[in-house]
């Protein structure tokens, strides 16, 4: 299915959590009460990473699969580091440039595999391009969600955003259907699996990142995100029927290892 009709699905129902949560813990006037400034911000770093990054997460995902697309794309950590050194005046140790070193070598390796499988297959650049662009998009809009925190709840980011994605996915995805008008209808299954997916990641998995970053450094806190492909590896595996390779494997443990050196820093 469409990659910008997926994401615009899987976001209504994050919206009506986001604000649910936020009226039962009694704080929807912060909406009103956020300044240009930051709510300028807050477009902007939404969009950036949750209506542009994630949609080329998708196409990732869908051209050169989990296994490929996971270590590339959560190895914006790396990106977060400098820009939390060169922005928010954060410490560059050791530990973060052998991580980061790791990171570099890891995704490689993944990326290299997902070419060698077809080194004439469009949808394999085009997959591999996608997964760095959302590592691009993630890592400048999380530093920014950094930013926005220093002054505001989480709970009032993880609900203030959605008034700015929502209805750029709908326009957008929109003018995507008219202009590729498609005969495929989403099954009732494939609806609530969109529904669901959001969510669990959009949702709740969003919201434990902004209090992680509410309550610790960003150089901390983003590596310990990219232990992600460990567990999409595993899972794409044992449930989607995706092969791991000697290199892919390899590449997944480098990217692990290296975003624990940074935590451990």
């Amino acid at each position: 299915m469409p990659t910008l009709t997926f994401n615009f699905i899987r976001s209504t129902l994050v919206t009506f959590y986001a604000f649910l949560i936020l009226f039962f813990l009694g704080n929807c006037n912060s909406i009103f009460t956020i300044d240009l400034i930051t709510l300028a911000i807050m477009g902007i770093s939404s969009i950036l990473v949750l209506a542009v990054g994630d949609t080329l997460y998708f196409i990732g995902l869908k051209t050169i699969g989990v296994t490929k697309t996971v270590p590339i794309a959560y190895s914006y950590s790396i990106l977060v580091i400098f820009l939390s050194a060169l922005i928010l005046e954060e410490e560059i140790t050791l530990a973060i440039v052998l991580g980061t070193s790791a990171i570099i070598l890891g995704v490689w390796l993944v990326a290299n595999k997902a070419l060698d499988q077809n080194q004439n297959s469009n949808s394999s650049l085009i997959g591999v391009l996608a997964s760095v662009g959302t590592t691009l998009c993630w890592g400048f809009g999380v530093v920014l969600f950094k930013i926005i925190l220093n002054n505001n709840d989480p709970f009032v980011l993880t609900a203030g955003r959605m008034i700015f994605l929502l209805p750029t996915l709908a326009i957008v995805s929109t003018i995507y259907i008219f202009r590729k008008p498609s005969r495929k209808k989403w099954t009732k299954n494939q609806i609530i699996l969109a529904l669901f997916s959001g969510l669990i990641a959009l949702g709740i998995g969003d919201t434990l990142l902004y209090l992680g970053l509410d309550s610790a450094n960003i150089n901390i806190v983003t590596p310990l995100t990219s232990i992600t492909p460990i567990f999409s590896a595993i899972i794409a595996v044992l449930f989607l029927g995706e092969s791991a390779s000697k290199k892919i494997i390899i590449g997944t443990i480098l990217v692990t290892t290296g975003t624990m050196l940074l935590f451990i820093q």
